[in-house]
């Protein structure tokens, strides 16, 4: 499952975002900010995607541990979910790292959250996440 990939996704900031017919979208605000740490997705197929925590911190991220978890609901039952931890070091800013993957039919009724731990710099910070599964294309956890 692990995979550590480098300068695949690119934020575009909301003012400069087109719809799904390659036509701007309605006037907003220019992003004042910079997303440091984000969630992408990356489609491998029609069913299946790969979740991505994206470094754009501008430095090298010493470890990375994300635990993913949530809860699914199936016949009016909630069933509580969990995955392993997985442990990434030394990534480089611009490199993006697979935390998770989901698919699109099996998932549809899954909550799914993320927790990070990331060590940067002698700091430790924790971010979480928590959005339906395949019900979103990136999530910004840290801006600058």
């Amino acid at each position: 499952m692990k995979k550590n990939i480098t300068n695949k996704f690119k934020w575009v900031p909301m003012d400069k975002r087109v719809d799904n017919l390659g036509l701007p979208l309605p006037p907003r605000k220019p992003e004042s900010k910079k997303p440091l740490l984000w969630i992408a997705i990356d489609p491998q197929d029609d069913l299946v995607s790969d979740v991505y925590l994206v470094n754009e911190t501008g430095a090298t991220l010493d470890s990375v541990i994300a635990g993913t978890g949530g809860f699914e609901s199936f016949d009016d039952d909630v069933y509580g979910i969990s995955g392993n931890d997985v442990e990434y070091k030394d990534i480089a800013n611009g490199n993006a790292i697979k935390v998770d993957e989901y698919h699109i039919r099996n998932d549809s009724d899954s909550v799914l959250q993320i927790s990070f731990k990331i060590k940067i710099q002698e700091k430790q910070i924790e971010l979480k996440s928590s959005t339906t599964k395949g019900g979103f294309k990136e999530e910004v956890l840290l801006w600058s």
